[in-house]
Protein backbone atom coordinates (compact mmCIF):
# COMPACT_ATOMS: atom_id res chain seq x y z
CA UNK A 1 0.00 0.00 0.00
CA UNK A 2 1.40 3.32 -0.94
CA UNK A 3 2.92 5.63 2.20
CA UNK A 4 0.16 8.32 1.21
CA UNK A 5 -2.73 5.99 1.23
CA UNK A 6 -1.30 4.53 4.97
CA UNK A 7 -1.01 8.32 6.40
CA UNK A 8 -4.90 8.88 5.32
CA UNK A 9 -5.91 5.79 6.64
CA UNK A 10 -4.12 6.74 10.19
CA UNK A 11 -5.99 9.99 10.09
CA UNK A 12 -9.30 8.68 9.28
CA UNK A 13 -8.48 6.33 12.41
CA UNK A 14 -7.58 8.47 14.52
CA UNK A 15 -10.33 11.24 13.71
CA UNK A 16 -12.84 10.54 16.29
CA UNK A 17 -10.77 12.00 19.49
CA UNK A 18 -14.09 12.35 21.33
CA UNK A 19 -14.56 8.34 21.76
CA UNK A 20 -10.82 8.01 22.86
CA UNK A 21 -11.81 7.86 26.84
CA UNK A 22 -14.61 5.35 26.00
CA UNK A 23 -14.35 1.81 28.34
CA UNK A 24 -12.99 -1.02 25.93
CA UNK A 25 -15.28 -3.76 24.88
CA UNK A 26 -16.42 -6.57 26.96
CA UNK A 27 -14.62 -10.28 26.14
CA UNK A 28 -15.83 -11.71 23.40
CA UNK A 29 -15.09 -14.77 25.33
CA UNK A 30 -17.22 -13.91 27.70
CA UNK A 31 -21.27 -13.66 28.39
CA UNK A 32 -21.44 -15.20 24.34
CA UNK A 33 -24.66 -16.02 23.29
CA UNK A 34 -25.92 -18.17 20.86
CA UNK A 35 -29.92 -18.45 21.21
CA UNK A 36 -31.55 -14.89 19.78
CA UNK A 37 -34.55 -13.27 20.70
CA UNK A 38 -37.87 -15.07 19.29
CA UNK A 39 -39.22 -13.55 16.17
CA UNK A 40 -42.41 -12.90 14.91
CA UNK A 41 -43.01 -12.68 10.92
CA UNK A 42 -45.51 -9.88 11.66
CA UNK A 43 -44.64 -7.13 13.61
CA UNK A 44 -40.65 -8.30 14.04
CA UNK A 45 -40.77 -8.29 17.77
CA UNK A 46 -37.48 -9.85 18.27
CA UNK A 47 -35.91 -7.10 16.11
CA UNK A 48 -37.69 -4.63 17.99
CA UNK A 49 -36.37 -5.30 21.22
CA UNK A 50 -32.94 -4.44 20.83
CA UNK A 51 -33.76 -0.81 20.37
CA UNK A 52 -36.29 -0.80 23.08
CA UNK A 53 -34.13 -2.19 25.34
CA UNK A 54 -31.30 0.25 24.55
CA UNK A 55 -33.90 3.21 25.16
CA UNK A 56 -35.06 2.04 28.25
CA UNK A 57 -31.79 2.07 29.49
CA UNK A 58 -30.99 5.50 27.81
CA UNK A 59 -33.91 6.91 29.74
CA UNK A 60 -33.84 4.87 32.78
CA UNK A 61 -30.26 6.30 33.98
CA UNK A 62 -28.69 8.13 31.39
CA UNK A 63 -25.47 6.13 31.48
CA UNK A 64 -23.45 5.84 28.52
CA UNK A 65 -20.87 3.95 27.85
CA UNK A 66 -21.89 0.84 29.51
CA UNK A 67 -23.91 -1.90 27.19
CA UNK A 68 -27.33 -2.04 27.16
CA UNK A 69 -29.22 -5.33 27.64
CA UNK A 70 -29.87 -7.44 24.78
CA UNK A 71 -33.48 -9.11 24.53
CA UNK A 72 -31.82 -12.48 25.92
CA UNK A 73 -31.47 -10.43 28.69
CA UNK A 74 -34.62 -9.31 29.02
CA UNK A 75 -35.60 -12.89 28.51
CA UNK A 76 -33.42 -14.47 30.94
CA UNK A 77 -35.15 -11.95 33.84
CA UNK A 78 -38.21 -13.70 33.32
CA UNK A 79 -36.06 -17.21 33.25
CA UNK A 80 -37.08 -17.92 29.51
CA UNK A 81 -33.14 -18.24 28.60
CA UNK A 82 -30.36 -19.54 30.54
CA UNK A 83 -26.81 -18.84 29.01
CA UNK A 84 -24.15 -16.97 31.08
CA UNK A 85 -23.70 -13.18 31.42
CA UNK A 86 -20.76 -10.76 30.79
CA UNK A 87 -19.62 -9.14 34.23
CA UNK A 88 -20.38 -5.95 34.17
CA UNK A 89 -17.97 -3.18 32.63
CA UNK A 90 -16.33 -1.18 35.11
CA UNK A 91 -17.24 2.61 35.89
CA UNK A 92 -14.90 4.86 35.77
CA UNK A 93 -14.12 7.18 38.53
CA UNK A 94 -16.22 10.57 38.46
CA UNK A 95 -19.16 11.51 37.36
CA UNK A 96 -19.58 11.01 33.16
CA UNK A 97 -19.76 13.72 30.90
CA UNK A 98 -22.88 13.95 29.37
CA UNK A 99 -23.42 13.13 25.81
CA UNK A 100 -23.75 15.60 23.12
CA UNK A 101 -27.04 16.78 22.16
CA UNK A 102 -28.93 15.77 18.89
CA UNK A 103 -28.34 19.26 17.82
CA UNK A 104 -24.42 19.65 19.26
CA UNK A 105 -21.25 18.60 17.53
CA UNK A 106 -22.24 17.33 14.13
CA UNK A 107 -20.83 17.86 10.73
CA UNK A 108 -22.27 18.94 7.82
CA UNK A 109 -21.03 20.45 4.22
CA UNK A 110 -23.03 22.97 2.29
CA UNK A 111 -23.18 22.02 -1.16
CA UNK A 112 -24.08 25.46 -2.04
CA UNK A 113 -27.37 26.70 -3.69
CA UNK A 114 -28.31 26.51 -7.49
CA UNK A 115 -28.48 29.22 -9.72
CA UNK A 116 -29.48 30.54 -13.06
CA UNK A 117 -27.90 29.59 -15.99
CA UNK A 118 -29.01 31.58 -19.24
CA UNK A 119 -29.52 29.06 -21.72
CA UNK A 120 -27.87 31.30 -25.08
CA UNK A 121 -24.57 30.48 -23.16
CA UNK A 122 -24.55 26.80 -21.55
CA UNK A 123 -27.40 25.09 -23.19
CA UNK A 124 -26.84 21.40 -21.20
CA UNK A 125 -27.01 20.10 -17.42
CA UNK A 126 -25.52 17.04 -17.08
CA UNK A 127 -25.15 15.45 -14.17
CA UNK A 128 -24.69 11.74 -11.94
CA UNK A 129 -27.63 10.16 -10.90
CA UNK A 130 -28.15 10.32 -6.69
CA UNK A 131 -30.42 7.90 -4.92
CA UNK A 132 -29.00 9.31 -1.15
CA UNK A 133 -32.69 10.17 1.01
CA UNK A 134 -29.79 10.74 4.14
CA UNK A 135 -30.64 14.55 3.95
CA UNK A 136 -34.39 14.43 4.63
CA UNK A 137 -34.10 11.89 7.65
CA UNK A 138 -31.39 13.90 9.08
CA UNK A 139 -34.00 16.83 8.68
CA UNK A 140 -37.02 14.41 10.57
CA UNK A 141 -34.53 13.68 13.25
CA UNK A 142 -33.63 16.92 14.39
CA UNK A 143 -37.68 17.82 13.93
CA UNK A 144 -38.33 15.05 16.13
CA UNK A 145 -36.48 16.66 18.76
CA UNK A 146 -37.60 20.47 18.46
CA UNK A 147 -34.84 21.71 16.26
CA UNK A 148 -34.56 23.08 12.81
CA UNK A 149 -33.01 21.68 10.02
CA UNK A 150 -28.95 22.59 10.39
CA UNK A 151 -29.06 24.68 6.63
CA UNK A 152 -26.23 22.77 5.59
CA UNK A 153 -27.35 19.60 6.14
CA UNK A 154 -30.11 20.07 3.48
CA UNK A 155 -29.10 18.78 -0.04
CA UNK A 156 -32.83 19.35 -1.93
CA UNK A 157 -32.35 16.50 -4.15
CA UNK A 158 -32.45 13.95 -1.39
CA UNK A 159 -35.53 15.47 -0.24
CA UNK A 160 -37.18 15.21 -3.50
CA UNK A 161 -35.84 11.60 -4.22
CA UNK A 162 -37.32 10.95 -0.91
CA UNK A 163 -40.94 10.81 -2.13
CA UNK A 164 -42.90 8.60 -4.66
CA UNK A 165 -44.08 9.97 -7.94
CA UNK A 166 -45.86 7.06 -9.47
CA UNK A 167 -43.42 6.91 -12.14
CA UNK A 168 -44.55 3.57 -14.11
CA UNK A 169 -41.42 0.88 -14.11
CA UNK A 170 -39.91 0.40 -17.51
CA UNK A 171 -40.63 -2.93 -19.43
CA UNK A 172 -38.00 -2.39 -22.27
CA UNK A 173 -35.09 -1.44 -20.98
CA UNK A 174 -33.38 -1.32 -17.11
CA UNK A 175 -34.13 2.20 -16.82
CA UNK A 176 -36.89 4.53 -17.74
CA UNK A 177 -37.83 8.00 -18.43
CA UNK A 178 -40.54 10.68 -18.07
CA UNK A 179 -41.12 14.20 -18.16
CA UNK A 180 -43.86 16.36 -16.69
CA UNK A 181 -44.19 20.12 -17.04
CA UNK A 182 -46.73 22.60 -15.74
CA UNK A 183 -46.34 26.39 -14.15
CA UNK A 184 -44.20 26.41 -11.15
CA UNK A 185 -46.64 26.80 -8.60
CA UNK A 186 -44.97 29.57 -6.38
CA UNK A 187 -42.57 31.19 -9.31
CA UNK A 188 -42.95 33.97 -10.65
CA UNK A 189 -45.78 34.14 -13.53
CA UNK A 190 -44.27 32.44 -16.67
CA UNK A 191 -42.00 30.28 -14.76
CA UNK A 192 -42.45 26.90 -15.79
CA UNK A 193 -41.54 23.51 -13.72
CA UNK A 194 -40.32 20.39 -15.28
CA UNK A 195 -39.79 17.28 -13.24
CA UNK A 196 -37.46 14.53 -15.18
CA UNK A 197 -38.45 11.25 -13.67
CA UNK A 198 -36.03 7.96 -14.41
CA UNK A 199 -37.66 4.55 -13.13
CA UNK A 200 -35.70 1.19 -12.67
CA UNK A 201 -37.01 -1.98 -13.45
CA UNK A 202 -38.06 -3.45 -10.20
CA UNK A 203 -37.18 -7.25 -9.63
CA UNK A 204 -39.23 -10.13 -8.05
CA UNK A 205 -37.87 -11.60 -5.01
CA UNK A 206 -37.73 -14.98 -6.11
CA UNK A 207 -35.62 -13.47 -9.55
CA UNK A 208 -33.28 -11.28 -7.47
CA UNK A 209 -29.20 -13.25 -7.49
CA UNK A 210 -28.38 -14.10 -3.99
CA UNK A 211 -26.68 -11.83 -2.13
CA UNK A 212 -23.26 -11.22 0.03
CA UNK A 213 -23.56 -8.81 2.41
CA UNK A 214 -20.76 -7.61 5.20
CA UNK A 215 -21.61 -5.52 7.88
CA UNK A 216 -19.53 -3.13 9.19
CA UNK A 217 -20.14 -1.66 12.63
CA UNK A 218 -18.88 1.14 14.63
CA UNK A 219 -19.19 -0.22 17.90
CA UNK A 220 -16.79 2.56 19.37
CA UNK A 221 -17.76 4.34 22.51
CA UNK A 222 -20.10 6.94 20.65
CA UNK A 223 -22.19 4.71 19.22
CA UNK A 224 -23.53 3.92 23.10
CA UNK A 225 -24.74 7.46 23.01
CA UNK A 226 -28.74 7.04 23.35
CA UNK A 227 -29.80 3.61 21.42
CA UNK A 228 -27.58 3.79 18.29
CA UNK A 229 -25.92 0.51 18.65
CA UNK A 230 -29.55 -0.69 20.04
CA UNK A 231 -31.06 0.61 16.32
CA UNK A 232 -27.74 -0.94 14.39
CA UNK A 233 -28.67 -4.55 15.66
CA UNK A 234 -32.29 -3.77 15.37
CA UNK A 235 -31.10 -3.60 11.71
CA UNK A 236 -29.41 -6.76 11.78
CA UNK A 237 -32.04 -8.90 13.08
CA UNK A 238 -34.56 -7.11 10.25
CA UNK A 239 -32.06 -7.92 7.77
CA UNK A 240 -31.60 -11.64 8.98
CA UNK A 241 -35.72 -12.40 8.77
CA UNK A 242 -35.58 -10.89 5.45
CA UNK A 243 -33.27 -11.74 3.62
CA UNK A 244 -33.07 -15.45 1.55
CA UNK A 245 -31.94 -18.36 3.00
CA UNK A 246 -29.43 -19.17 0.71
CA UNK A 247 -27.87 -15.17 1.37
CA UNK A 248 -25.05 -14.63 3.32
CA UNK A 249 -24.41 -12.28 6.23
CA UNK A 250 -20.36 -11.57 7.50
CA UNK A 251 -20.16 -8.92 10.66
CA UNK A 252 -16.92 -7.36 11.13
CA UNK A 253 -16.45 -4.40 13.63
CA UNK A 254 -14.44 -1.68 14.66
CA UNK A 255 -13.61 0.27 18.11
CA UNK A 256 -9.95 0.51 18.45
CA UNK A 257 -9.45 -1.70 15.58
CA UNK A 258 -11.33 -3.82 13.44
CA UNK A 259 -13.06 -7.41 14.57
CA UNK A 260 -14.13 -10.08 12.41
CA UNK A 261 -16.91 -11.26 14.65
CA UNK A 262 -18.74 -13.07 12.33
CA UNK A 263 -18.00 -15.00 8.94
CA UNK A 264 -20.02 -15.25 6.02
CA UNK A 265 -23.19 -17.07 7.69
CA UNK A 266 -26.08 -18.75 5.46
CA UNK A 267 -29.65 -16.78 6.37
CA UNK A 268 -31.09 -20.08 6.95
CA UNK A 269 -28.79 -20.41 10.33
CA UNK A 270 -30.37 -17.43 11.53
CA UNK A 271 -29.78 -18.42 15.17
CA UNK A 272 -25.93 -18.07 14.33
CA UNK A 273 -26.36 -14.74 13.30
CA UNK A 274 -28.53 -13.66 15.95
CA UNK A 275 -25.93 -14.58 18.50
CA UNK A 276 -23.51 -12.24 16.81
CA UNK A 277 -26.04 -9.34 16.86
CA UNK A 278 -26.60 -10.36 20.97
CA UNK A 279 -22.81 -10.09 21.56
CA UNK A 280 -22.25 -6.78 19.73
CA UNK A 281 -20.99 -4.15 22.47
CA UNK A 282 -19.63 -0.70 22.23
CA UNK A 283 -16.51 0.89 23.83
CA UNK A 284 -13.03 2.38 22.44
CA UNK A 285 -11.78 4.84 19.77
CA UNK A 286 -13.32 4.59 16.30
CA UNK A 287 -10.86 3.45 13.52
CA UNK A 288 -13.24 3.46 10.40
CA UNK A 289 -10.27 2.64 8.31
CA UNK A 290 -9.21 -0.87 9.75
CA UNK A 291 -12.68 -1.63 10.04
CA UNK A 292 -13.77 -0.43 5.93
CA UNK A 293 -10.49 -2.40 4.77
CA UNK A 294 -11.16 -5.66 6.89
CA UNK A 295 -14.76 -5.57 5.51
CA UNK A 296 -13.68 -5.39 2.11
CA UNK A 297 -11.68 -8.38 2.41
CA UNK A 298 -14.22 -9.92 3.67
CA UNK A 299 -16.70 -9.57 1.04
CA UNK A 300 -14.07 -10.09 -1.37
CA UNK A 301 -13.29 -13.60 -0.19
CA UNK A 302 -17.18 -14.23 -0.32
CA UNK A 303 -17.85 -12.59 -3.53
CA UNK A 304 -20.92 -14.55 -5.20
CA UNK A 305 -19.55 -14.36 -9.00
CA UNK A 306 -23.02 -12.75 -10.76
CA UNK A 307 -24.37 -12.15 -7.00
CA UNK A 308 -25.34 -9.18 -5.03
CA UNK A 309 -21.54 -8.09 -3.31
CA UNK A 310 -22.73 -5.28 -0.94
CA UNK A 311 -20.74 -3.58 2.36
CA UNK A 312 -23.01 -1.80 4.78
CA UNK A 313 -21.34 0.43 7.13
CA UNK A 314 -23.42 1.23 9.91
CA UNK A 315 -22.21 4.32 11.68
CA UNK A 316 -22.78 8.21 13.26
CA UNK A 317 -19.46 8.34 11.20
CA UNK A 318 -17.73 10.21 13.77
CA UNK A 319 -14.18 9.08 12.02
CA UNK A 320 -14.30 11.95 9.32
CA UNK A 321 -11.16 13.92 8.92
CA UNK A 322 -12.82 15.89 5.76
CA UNK A 323 -12.47 13.41 2.93
CA UNK A 324 -11.60 14.69 -0.69
CA UNK A 325 -11.91 13.02 -4.10
CA UNK A 326 -8.23 12.53 -3.66
CA UNK A 327 -8.12 10.94 -0.58
CA UNK A 328 -6.34 7.35 -0.96
CA UNK A 329 -9.70 5.85 1.08
CA UNK A 330 -11.64 7.01 -1.00
CA UNK A 331 -10.08 6.15 -4.31
CA UNK A 332 -9.94 2.46 -2.34
CA UNK A 333 -13.77 2.28 -2.37
CA UNK A 334 -14.30 3.45 -5.79
CA UNK A 335 -11.87 0.75 -7.13
CA UNK A 336 -14.05 -1.74 -5.34
CA UNK A 337 -17.10 -0.64 -6.84
CA UNK A 338 -15.28 -1.78 -9.97
CA UNK A 339 -15.34 -5.15 -8.78
CA UNK A 340 -18.83 -5.17 -8.15
CA UNK A 341 -18.41 -4.10 -4.51
CA UNK A 342 -20.63 -1.73 -3.64
CA UNK A 343 -20.97 0.71 -0.47
CA UNK A 344 -24.21 1.62 1.24
CA UNK A 345 -23.77 4.10 4.62
CA UNK A 346 -26.50 4.13 6.77
CA UNK A 347 -26.30 6.71 9.62
CA UNK A 348 -27.26 6.30 13.17
CA UNK A 349 -28.08 9.40 15.73
CA UNK A 350 -27.65 13.25 15.89
CA UNK A 351 -25.71 14.62 18.01
CA UNK A 352 -21.40 13.88 17.26
CA UNK A 353 -22.51 12.84 14.28
CA UNK A 354 -20.76 13.12 10.42
CA UNK A 355 -23.63 13.42 7.96
CA UNK A 356 -20.57 14.71 5.49
CA UNK A 357 -18.20 11.66 5.40
CA UNK A 358 -21.62 9.25 5.25
CA UNK A 359 -22.93 11.05 2.07
CA UNK A 360 -19.11 10.90 0.54
CA UNK A 361 -18.08 7.67 1.21
CA UNK A 362 -21.53 6.40 -0.51
CA UNK A 363 -21.06 8.57 -3.30
CA UNK A 364 -17.18 7.24 -3.58
CA UNK A 365 -18.65 3.28 -3.19
CA UNK A 366 -21.32 3.28 -6.06
CA UNK A 367 -24.17 3.11 -3.34
CA UNK A 368 -26.19 4.98 -1.37
CA UNK A 369 -26.34 6.66 1.99
CA UNK A 370 -29.34 6.42 4.31
CA UNK A 371 -29.93 7.90 7.98
CA UNK A 372 -32.17 6.41 10.19
CA UNK A 373 -33.40 7.34 14.04
CA UNK A 374 -36.88 4.98 14.60
CA UNK A 375 -37.71 1.64 14.37
CA UNK A 376 -40.10 1.90 11.87
CA UNK A 377 -37.23 3.41 9.42
CA UNK A 378 -34.97 0.40 10.23
CA UNK A 379 -37.95 -1.67 8.76
CA UNK A 380 -38.52 0.18 5.63
CA UNK A 381 -35.36 0.09 5.04
CA UNK A 382 -34.25 -3.10 5.69
CA UNK A 383 -37.01 -5.08 5.68
CA UNK A 384 -38.83 -3.18 2.05
CA UNK A 385 -36.72 -1.50 0.46
CA UNK A 386 -32.77 -2.50 0.67
CA UNK A 387 -33.03 -6.57 -0.50
CA UNK A 388 -34.56 -4.81 -4.01
CA UNK A 389 -32.17 -1.86 -4.32
CA UNK A 390 -29.36 -4.31 -3.85
CA UNK A 391 -29.66 -5.51 -7.00
CA UNK A 392 -27.98 -3.13 -9.47
CA UNK A 393 -29.32 -2.64 -12.39
CA UNK A 394 -27.47 0.18 -14.22
CA UNK A 395 -24.08 1.65 -13.39
CA UNK A 396 -22.71 4.54 -14.32
CA UNK A 397 -26.09 6.44 -14.76
CA UNK A 398 -25.92 9.76 -15.71
CA UNK A 399 -28.71 12.59 -17.09
CA UNK A 400 -28.53 15.35 -19.49
CA UNK A 401 -30.86 18.19 -20.51
CA UNK A 402 -30.43 20.47 -23.36
CA UNK A 403 -32.89 23.44 -23.44
CA UNK A 404 -33.65 25.50 -26.78
CA UNK A 405 -32.67 28.76 -26.51
CA UNK A 406 -34.76 29.98 -29.08
CA UNK A 407 -37.65 29.36 -26.16
CA UNK A 408 -36.10 29.19 -23.32
CA UNK A 409 -34.43 31.96 -21.75
CA UNK A 410 -32.71 30.64 -18.74
CA UNK A 411 -33.15 27.79 -15.95
CA UNK A 412 -31.89 26.46 -12.76
CA UNK A 413 -31.18 22.76 -11.99
CA UNK A 414 -33.08 22.13 -8.16
CA UNK A 415 -30.12 20.24 -6.70
CA UNK A 416 -27.53 18.02 -7.62
CA UNK A 417 -25.02 20.36 -6.88
CA UNK A 418 -22.28 18.01 -5.82
CA UNK A 419 -23.29 15.42 -8.35
CA UNK A 420 -22.59 17.97 -11.03
CA UNK A 421 -20.78 16.49 -14.44
CA UNK A 422 -18.79 18.29 -17.32
CA UNK A 423 -21.69 18.38 -20.36
CA UNK A 424 -18.76 16.43 -22.23
CA UNK A 425 -18.70 13.83 -19.71
CA UNK A 426 -21.73 12.41 -20.82
CA UNK A 427 -21.09 10.09 -23.30
CA UNK A 428 -17.74 9.32 -21.82
CA UNK A 429 -18.08 6.01 -20.47
CA UNK A 430 -15.01 6.13 -18.34
CA UNK A 431 -16.57 8.53 -16.09
CA UNK A 432 -18.08 6.88 -12.55
CA UNK A 433 -21.38 8.27 -12.03
CA UNK A 434 -24.16 7.04 -10.44
CA UNK A 435 -25.70 3.24 -9.58
CA UNK A 436 -29.38 2.59 -9.73
CA UNK A 437 -31.37 -0.39 -7.88
CA UNK A 438 -33.71 -2.39 -8.91
CA UNK A 439 -36.91 -0.45 -7.68
CA UNK A 440 -35.29 2.68 -7.51
CA UNK A 441 -37.10 6.32 -8.06
CA UNK A 442 -34.94 9.54 -9.28
CA UNK A 443 -36.75 12.92 -9.80
CA UNK A 444 -34.34 15.60 -11.14
CA UNK A 445 -36.38 19.10 -10.77
CA UNK A 446 -36.08 21.87 -13.27
CA UNK A 447 -37.24 25.55 -13.32
CA UNK A 448 -37.16 27.51 -17.09
CA UNK A 449 -38.06 31.06 -17.43
CA UNK A 450 -39.22 31.30 -21.18
CA UNK A 451 -38.31 33.70 -24.52
CA UNK A 452 -40.97 35.46 -25.67
CA UNK A 453 -40.83 33.29 -29.05
CA UNK A 454 -42.37 29.79 -26.93
CA UNK A 455 -45.80 28.40 -27.29
CA UNK A 456 -47.63 25.88 -26.01
CA UNK A 457 -46.46 22.23 -26.79
CA UNK A 458 -43.57 23.52 -28.11
CA UNK A 459 -40.51 21.36 -27.72
CA UNK A 460 -38.41 23.52 -25.25
CA UNK A 461 -35.83 20.78 -24.74
CA UNK A 462 -34.82 17.07 -24.44
CA UNK A 463 -33.99 14.92 -21.21
CA UNK A 464 -31.40 12.22 -22.34
CA UNK A 465 -30.46 9.36 -19.86
CA UNK A 466 -27.62 7.22 -20.43
CA UNK A 467 -25.90 4.37 -18.32
CA UNK A 468 -24.17 0.95 -18.62
CA UNK A 469 -25.74 -2.73 -18.14
CA UNK A 470 -23.91 -4.17 -15.37
CA UNK A 471 -23.01 -7.77 -16.53
CA UNK A 472 -21.97 -7.04 -20.11
CA UNK A 473 -20.85 -3.23 -19.63
CA UNK A 474 -22.52 -2.29 -22.63
CA UNK A 475 -24.15 1.25 -23.05
CA UNK A 476 -27.66 2.10 -23.10
CA UNK A 477 -29.37 5.78 -24.16
CA UNK A 478 -32.75 7.38 -23.83
CA UNK A 479 -34.45 10.45 -24.25
CA UNK A 480 -37.94 12.66 -23.89
CA UNK A 481 -38.52 15.77 -25.13
CA UNK A 482 -39.49 18.21 -22.94
CA UNK A 483 -42.47 20.27 -24.39
CA UNK A 484 -43.78 23.78 -22.84
CA UNK A 485 -47.01 23.96 -20.75
CA UNK A 486 -48.37 26.72 -18.28
CA UNK A 487 -51.02 24.14 -17.28
CA UNK A 488 -52.03 23.83 -13.92
CA UNK A 489 -49.38 21.72 -12.15
CA UNK A 490 -50.14 17.85 -11.74
CA UNK A 491 -50.42 16.34 -8.39
CA UNK A 492 -46.99 14.73 -8.63
CA UNK A 493 -45.60 18.06 -9.70
CA UNK A 494 -47.17 19.97 -7.27
CA UNK A 495 -45.84 17.49 -4.37
CA UNK A 496 -42.47 17.83 -5.68
CA UNK A 497 -42.52 21.30 -6.02
CA UNK A 498 -43.94 21.72 -2.02
CA UNK A 499 -40.94 19.21 -1.48
CA UNK A 500 -38.34 21.05 -3.10
CA UNK A 501 -39.57 24.69 -2.07
CA UNK A 502 -39.35 23.55 1.31
CA UNK A 503 -36.00 22.39 1.59
CA UNK A 504 -34.47 25.62 -0.47
CA UNK A 505 -37.07 27.66 2.04
CA UNK A 506 -35.57 25.78 5.29
CA UNK A 507 -31.70 26.28 3.34
CA UNK A 508 -32.15 29.96 3.05
CA UNK A 509 -31.71 29.89 -0.90
CA UNK A 510 -32.43 33.49 -2.00
CA UNK A 511 -34.43 32.75 -4.61
CA UNK A 512 -36.96 30.92 -2.95
CA UNK A 513 -37.08 33.74 -0.14
CA UNK A 514 -37.23 36.50 -2.33
CA UNK A 515 -40.30 35.29 -3.83
CA UNK A 516 -41.96 35.92 -0.34
CA UNK A 517 -42.43 31.92 -0.01
CA UNK A 518 -43.64 30.97 3.64
CA UNK A 519 -44.03 28.21 5.00
CA UNK A 520 -47.60 29.23 6.27
CA UNK A 521 -47.92 28.72 2.57
CA UNK A 522 -45.99 25.41 2.44
CA UNK A 523 -47.74 24.06 5.36
CA UNK A 524 -51.69 25.19 3.53
CA UNK A 525 -49.59 23.24 0.50
CA UNK A 526 -49.34 20.19 2.58
CA UNK A 527 -52.92 20.47 4.02
CA UNK A 528 -54.91 20.38 0.58
CA UNK A 529 -52.20 17.16 -0.91
CA UNK A 530 -52.95 15.50 2.30
CA UNK A 531 -56.58 15.87 2.01
CA UNK A 532 -56.15 14.74 -1.10
CA UNK A 533 -54.37 11.42 0.48
CA UNK A 534 -51.17 11.89 -1.45
CA UNK A 535 -48.64 9.32 -0.14
CA UNK A 536 -45.83 10.78 2.17
CA UNK A 537 -47.77 14.52 2.69
CA UNK A 538 -48.60 13.62 6.10
CA UNK A 539 -44.77 13.54 7.58
CA UNK A 540 -43.86 16.40 5.60
CA UNK A 541 -46.57 18.07 7.00
CA UNK A 542 -45.24 17.06 10.90
CA UNK A 543 -42.13 18.72 9.28
CA UNK A 544 -43.57 21.92 8.58
CA UNK A 545 -45.65 22.25 11.52
CA UNK A 546 -42.67 22.04 13.84
CA UNK A 547 -40.42 24.24 11.35
CA UNK A 548 -43.51 26.71 12.16
CA UNK A 549 -43.53 26.49 15.43
CA UNK A 550 -39.92 27.29 16.04
CA UNK A 551 -39.97 30.06 13.80
CA UNK A 552 -43.03 31.29 15.87
CA UNK A 553 -41.24 31.07 19.10
CA UNK A 554 -39.81 34.39 20.62
CA UNK A 555 -36.40 34.22 20.67
CA UNK A 556 -34.19 34.54 23.89
CA UNK A 557 -32.82 37.89 24.01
Amino acid sequence: MKKTMLAVLLVVGLGATACSGDPEPNDPDKGTRTTGPERTADDHEGARRYFEDYTEAADGDGAVGAAAPSAVDSAQEEGAVEADVAEPMPVPPGPMPPPPSPGEDNEFTDVGDTKWVAAQESPQSTFALDVDTGSYRVAQSQAAEGLAPEPDSIRVEEWVNSFAYADNSPEQSALGLQVETGAAPRAEDGTALVRVGISAQDVAGEDRPPANITFVIDTSGSMDIRERLGLVKSSLALLAESLNEDDTIAIVTYGDDAEPVLEPTKVADRDIIIGAIDDLTSGGSTNMEAGLRMGYQQAREAHIEDGINVVVLASDGVANVGMTDGDALADEIAGAGEEGIHLVTVGYGMGNYNDTLMESLANQGDGFYAYLDTFEEAEQLFVEDLTQTLTVVARDAKSQVEFNPEFVESFRLIGYQNRALEDDEFRDDTVDAGELGAGHRVSALYELIPTDAVTDGAAVGEARLRWADPESGETAEVNAPITWSQDESSQTLRLAALVADSAELLKGNSIVTERGTTLEQLRTEAESLAAEDVDGVEELLGLLDSDLELSERPSDD
